[in-house]
This record gives structure tokens, sequence and C-alpha cells, in this order.
């Protein structure tokens, strides 16, 4: 079998934009401030209960702020080289990869699930900005060089 030396090559990728979280994490804001004034208003309630109730809505501040945040961020550059990844200012090297998962079809969302790992972290997920089917292929390609496994398969990712 004959393979392919792929060289430096760089593709331009973005974290994905995490819309459906954002809507719902405000969704679960706003329901749970309703919750809370009702609560407030009532004479009956616990402390407790209302300092539960602040310290849910201020997680459920901090984890939108974060995804509002990451939707933020400027695109970055995934450069495959030989035998690692420079992805997102850090290298990765093939070793250290489990396996490439891919989910969806018409914008595939890409993670790189490291050995030491049970979920994809976010700053190792992406997509491809332009030029996806070559950034695909060219990924596919490095995969199978290195012996590790290129899914088409859902996966969870960390915040």
């Amino acid at each position: 079998m004959q393979q392919m030396m792929l060289q430096n090559t760089k593709f331009k990728i973005q974290y994905p934009s995490g819309n459906s979280q954002i809507l719902g994490i405000s969704m679960l804001l706003i329901i749970s401030m309703t919750w809370l004034i009702r609560q407030i208003q009532n004479d009956y309630t616990p402390q407790s209960i209302l300092y539960l109730g602040g310290a849910q809505i201020l997680i459920y501040t901090i984890v939108l702020i974060i995804f509002i945040y990451r939707k933020s961020m400027k695109t970055t550059l995934l450069m495959i080289s030989r035998d690692s990844l420079f992805i997102n200012d850090r290298i990765v090297e093939a070793n250290e990869i489990k396996m490439l998962m891919v989910t969806g079809y018409f914008r595939p969302l890409l993670g790189i699930r490291p050995t030491d790992k049970k979920y994809v972290p976010t700053n190792l997920c992406f997509r491809f900005l332009e030029e996806e089917d070559q950034g695909m292929k060219e990924l596919k390609n490095w995969a199978e060089q290195n012996q590790i496994p290129f899914l088409q398969k859902g996966f969870t990712r960390w915040i």
C-alpha cells in the first residue's frame, strides 16, 4: 500500500457556534429567575431554598458567559504535520490521540479524543471554515498513516 507523505498543511478552523446551548441555558436561566422571584414573594420559603436558587442562577450565568465567550472566539489554524497536529496553539502528537470523530453531515463537527480523556475537550473540537472537503481528506489520510481510528459518530464534549 502506497502511503502519501503529508507536508505541513494549514486549514482555517473555528469552535462550534453553540447556538443551541446558548438558547437552552438562556431558557433555563429565565425559568430559574422566574421561580426565584416567586419564591422571594412567598413569605413561607426557607432561606436555604432561596440561597440554592441564587446559586443555581449564578452557575447558569457563568456557563452562559463561557458559551458566549467561545462563540465570539476568532478563527484559528489547524496545521497537519507528519506525526502531530497543531491546533489552537497546542501540539497534539499522534500517540496522544485515541480517535478522531466526526458528527454531522452538512457542517460536520470534528473532535479529537485524547487517550487519557473520556470526552472530547472543547479546545480539540472544531469545524473547517474553508476547504472543508480537502481538510477532511487530509485529516483522514493523516489518521490512517498514524493508525488512529477516524469514526463517523456522535461525541460528547465538555463545556
